[in-house]
């Protein structure tokens, strides 16, 4: 094999490795504690979001993407889950092998709105040319008290003018059966 062939195989497995290689992962001492520990209180909930980017603004939209969401999980969130476990063993004495395989699945949807849910914190660290940006979103849960209570008076408010409505037509077919009564 000539040199060159050596030199171009070389270079090629280098780009296999950089092109496998992983974001790089930030040591513990590069994390804020507010994002490990969240402040809490009774009545806000706190969440914190991180992502890694080449690009400073995507890396910050992201992190504070992904601290809301993890409020809106704590709100509401549906989960699916489903776990598969599978044992087998065959053969006779010594010869007899045994299998065993496990998979969980499980999916997290939440779907809620979130008004006044606010960014309080953030830090970027730079390594590597990328961005690692921390977020930490507090929600006012007075907010969604009062977001529950205005939506139950509105469904009462709408129950009651159905109601009312009701009386209505009933009032117009005794009407109406009364002067059908008096014009025979």
């Amino acid at each position: 094999m000539s040199k060159s062939s050596v030199w171009i195989i070389s270079g090629m497995c280098g780009w296999l490795m950089l092109g496998c290689a992983t974001q790089p992962t930030p040591k513990p001492s590069d994390i804020p504690d507010w994002y490990l520990n969240p402040p809490q209180a009774e009545d806000v909930l706190y969440a914190a979001g991180d992502a890694v980017k080449l690009s400073m603004a995507l890396a910050k939209d992201a992190a504070d993407a992904r601290a809301r969401d993890a409020i809106a999980r704590t709100i509401e969130v549906k989960v699916s889950t489903m776990i598969k476990d599978f044992m087998q063993e065959s053969g006779i004495g010594k010869d007899t092998q045994a299998q065993e395989f496990t998979s969980v699945v499980s999916k997290q949807v939440a779907n809620t709105t979130l008004r006044g849910a606010r960014i309080i914190k953030r830090e970027m660290k730079v390594k590597d040319n990328q961005y690692h940006a921390f977020a930490l979103a507090e929600y006012n849960l007075n907010s969604l008290i009062q977001e529950t209570l205005n939506a139950a008076r509105s469904k009462k408010a709408l129950y009651d003018e159905a109601k009312a409505s009701l009386g209505f037509e009933d009032l117009e077919n005794e009407i109406k059966k009364i002067e059908a009564g008096a014009g025979k």
